[in-house]
């Protein structure tokens, strides 16, 4: 029933009581029946009032939500918010909405966004606690820019929608659907608060707009000096705007169209200025206004105990003063919570008081206090580094958080004695699962910028203690990364130098994570799973799991290091004394297609153990062996070594696949064009020419895995370039390559048994003494599919190269 239905027949039934009351009695009183029904004409005229006002903001959420996009929000002289908005065909409008700040009562209707990420009508019955999506007689729901639900107010004071009683009286709840309308100016978005919260973000086409390149206020420090303004017209009508000045205060100005430029000159002994310019365009006609000052806007930095930032700070909650001097006022804020501040301006030198909460967090942190005039476009500011509070020491490292926050000790070069045990190391009390980190940061840097064979790199905050993993492992543990521009190193350790890292598993064998590397490689980037760079340290009794799959690029001619446990060591042991003590590594490290072709120091270095021995005394291997299978189509490939430079290796296996164009990169070119992409082998990828440093050797070391060269590169069960001393090695794996021959026919590129090449021995030097032949040498393309069906191998194929330089009366 309508509400003026509702209205004539509760008037005629109090007409028909008032009759028959004048029929019994001799006197009554008229006023005061007159003045009840007035009452109820009053309260039915403004229900029907509430249901007008309801529907007309229906109609306008339903028009701004259907529009293109939003042109301008502006305000009326009543505070209204007036829309502008364009629809489908391109032509503006505008709509009038009422809003309510203050939102005490909830709407009986609003937008509410289902899971199509479109905008429907719905309702409440428990006074806006919830709402429902209002469905049609077929079951539909109404969406907003659509057919419209009928709203209004029925004959007994409550809210109905399509009809139906809500149970919720019209003075319970709001009218208005809107709580505040503005541009958001960071995003460039018209926003729509309604009354109940939500946010509704449209895209803003301004039709035309004013945008000054300068501060909103000004300094002029000489009269006879101009200053210029930038400005630029902007919006959907700006390419036919006119623009003019509109008034001038205190200023004399030029307008240059050309340029977009006001040139300002201020009047000769004024204080104040500023300018109103005009832009006009179809409809729209803009004012803009910029505003000048004479003289210089001071604002120092801040000092803290007369001096400027940053401050360093304990851990513990404090109070702090610092002074700033200025001839402007300025507002005080800060970027943290932890940070905060009683009162917003000043005028002169003043001292400002803060309060620094304690820092509970286990790490360091950082924060700001800014000192700022936005309309001069005018700030200062003071950095705020604030230690972790101390805390009961744990003993050692119990949970994912523990590590991190170790982690970022390390890195910032704060203490770490709360995770170390009563001897000073630092150890694990369990296995750690790092599944929850998403980002791990390595502990410890590196720095390649005076990059040599000899010092690869300087440590940054390197760890420099000892590490103790006490048998327990680091599991789930993923550093996968897209490494364009990225940093350089990637594992556990980032750096070590002076440190012992033992007894410490990485992953376990009943579960498979691979990092995935894409991207491009940084010059120099070294991934490896426990330590990228070490330094005069110690490594012994640690075993990988992980597997590294670099798909992404190695530019040509740059250094990169992949290795399934330690990058790059200077002075450095890896595996103890014992077998117990040795380390293994049982994932996998390969490649996919790279730009780089260099074989030797400048290519890229592949291995189960170590890519890269440095050109440093005191390098050695000790009891290690590699399970994993190592691949890449270029560069230097050994199962424990990639490339040694100085050092030893001693007892060590390898047990993985060594393969070089496992993806197929180079397939289909002749071998005199690939012949010399690569170095690889079973323990050695290549080696420096150690012939006058007959100290360092590979000795008692024994390849069970074969090596298989695609490209006809060479390849040896042992050292694939060989220039150092080889002593009581065994090779049992099947070496398999396509021999080419270059030049007059002596130069052969190949597998052999125990070197593809060696240097010849000298009065002073051995090139090899004590090994075993073993295992089998043949063509990769007869054999490849069953290498060990290749002949097995003889004293004339020890080395591909030079054979004649093997001498078989000192081996077996």
């Amino acid at each position: 029933m309508l509400i003026t239905e509702y209205m004539k027949k509760f008037i005629s039934i109090s007409l028909f009581i008032s009759a028959c009351f004048l029929g019994s009695c001799s006197s009554y009183d008229d006023e005061r029946i007159w003045q009840d029904l007035n009452e109820i004409e009053k309260t039915i005229g403004d229900y029907e009032a509430q249901a007008e006002t309801l529907t007309k903001q229906m109609t306008s959420l339903s028009k701004v939500i259907g529009s293109s996009f939003i042109t301008l929000i502006s305000q009326d002289a009543d505070g209204n918010h007036v829309i502008s908005y364009s629809d489908g065909g391109g032509e503006t409008h505008t709509v009038t909405i009422a809003t309510q700040e203050d939102a005490i009562k909830l709407p009986i209707i609003t937008a509410k966004q289902d899971t199509d990420s479109k905008f429907y009508w719905a309702q409440t019955t428990d006074k806006g606690k919830t709402y429902t999506f209002i469905l049609d007689g077929d079951g539909k729901k109404f969406p907003i820019g659509g057919t419209m639900p009928d709203v209004k107010i029925n004959e007994n004071g409550y809210w109905s929608v399509n009809g139906a009683s809500t149970g919720v009286l019209a003075n319970d709840l709001s009218n208005l659907l809107f709580k505040s309308a503005y541009i958001d100016d960071k995003t460039g978005e018209a926003v729509f608060i309604l009354a109940d919260g939500q946010e509704l973000r449209m895209s803003l086409q301004e039709a035309l707009g004013i945008r000054f390149n300068s501060p909103v206020y000004n300094a002029v420090t000489d009269y006879a000096t101009p200053v210029s303004i930038p400005y630029e017209i902007y919006g959907t009508q700006s390419e036919n705007a006119y623009v003019d000045l509109f008034t001038a205060y205190n200023m004399e100005v030029k307008i240059d169209k050309a340029s977009s430029t006001l040139i300002a000159t201020m009047k000769e002994g004024a204080t104040e200025g500023n300018i109103l310019l005009l832009a006009s365009a179809g409809n729209n006609t803009v004012l803009k206004p910029i505003y000048f000052t004479y003289g210089t806007a001071i604002l120092d930095d801040p000092l803290y105990q007369g001096h400027v930032g940053p401050i360093q700070l304990k851990g513990t909650q404090m109070d702090i003063e610092m002074q700033i001097s200025a001839n402007i006022f300025y507002q005080v804020s800060t970027e943290n919570e932890w940070i905060t501040y009683k009162g917003t301006r000043a005028l002169i030198t003043t001292t400002h008081a803060f309060t620094i909460l304690a820092n509970e967090t286990g790490d360091e942190r950082s924060g700001k206090i800014i000192f700022s005039n936005s309309l001069y476009n005018i700030s200062s500011s003071i950095d705020v580094i604030q230690e972790a509070k101390e805390v009961e020491a744990k003993g050692g490292i119990s949970t994912a958080a523990d590590l991190v926050n170790f982690a970022k000790a390390v890195n910032n070069g704060t203490s770490t004695s709360r995770w170390q045990n009563d001897a000073g190391e630092i150890v694990l009390l369990n296995d750690i699962d790092m599944s929850s980190v998403t980002s791990w940061t390595p502990i410890g840097d590196i720095d390649a910028s005076n990059y040599t064979t000899a010092e690869p790199y300087v440590s940054i905050h390197p760890f420099t203690g000892t590490f103790n993993g006490q048998g327990h492992a680091i599991k789930n543990l993923n550093c996968s990364a897209d490494i364009t521009n990225g940093g350089l190193a990637y594992g556990l350790f980032g750096s070590i130098e002076n440190a012992t890292i033992k007894n410490l598993v990485l992953g376990d064998a009943s579960t498979t994570i691979t990092w995935m590397m894409s991207g491009t490689a940084s010059k120099y980037t070294v991934i490896a799973p426990l330590v990228c760079f070490a330094k005069k340290s110690v490594i012994e009794g640690c075993t990988n799991y992980y597997n590294i799959d670099f798909t992404a690029d190695n530019k040509s001619g740059e250094f990169n290091a992949l290795s399934g446990l330690v990058g790059t060591i200077a002075n450095t042991t890896i595996g103890g004394e014992s077998k117990a003590q040795g380390c293994s590594n049982r994932g996998f490290v390969r490649t996919g297609r790279i730009s780089n072709t260099a074989n030797g120091g400048t290519g890229m270095q592949t291995a189960g153990i170590c890519a890269f021995m440095a050109k440093a005394e005191g390098g050695k291997l000790n009891y290690c062996t590699n399970y994993g299978d190592i691949s890449c189509p270029s560069g230097r490939t050994g199962g424990i070594v990639a490339t040694l430079m100085y050092g030893n290796i001693y007892n060590c296996d390898n047990r993985g696949t060594i393969e070089d164009d496992k993806v197929g990169q180079h397939e289909g070119k002749e071998a005199s064009v690939t012949y010399n992409y690569k170095r690889m082998g079973g323990i050695v990828g290549g080696t420096d020419d150690l012939k006058t440093k007959p100290e360092y050797t590979v000795e008692s070391c024994t390849n069970y895995g074969n090596v298989m060269t695609h490209l006809s590169v060479r390849t040896g069960g042992i050292i694939g370039h060989s220039n150092i001393q080889i002593i009581g090695c065994v090779n049992k794996g099947a070496v398999l390559g396509d021999v080419f021959t270059e030049g007059n026919g002596t130069n052969r590129h190949g597998p052999g048994w125990l070197c593809g090449y060696s240097g010849a021995s000298t009065a002073t030097w051995t090139n090899c003494k004590a090994c075993v032949c073993g295992g089998y040498v043949g063509d990769y393309s007869k054999y490849k599919d069953d290498p060990t069906s290749a002949p097995d191998a003889t004293n004339q194929n020890a080395f591909c190269h030079a054979n004649q330089n093997f001498d078989p009366s000192i081996n077996f």
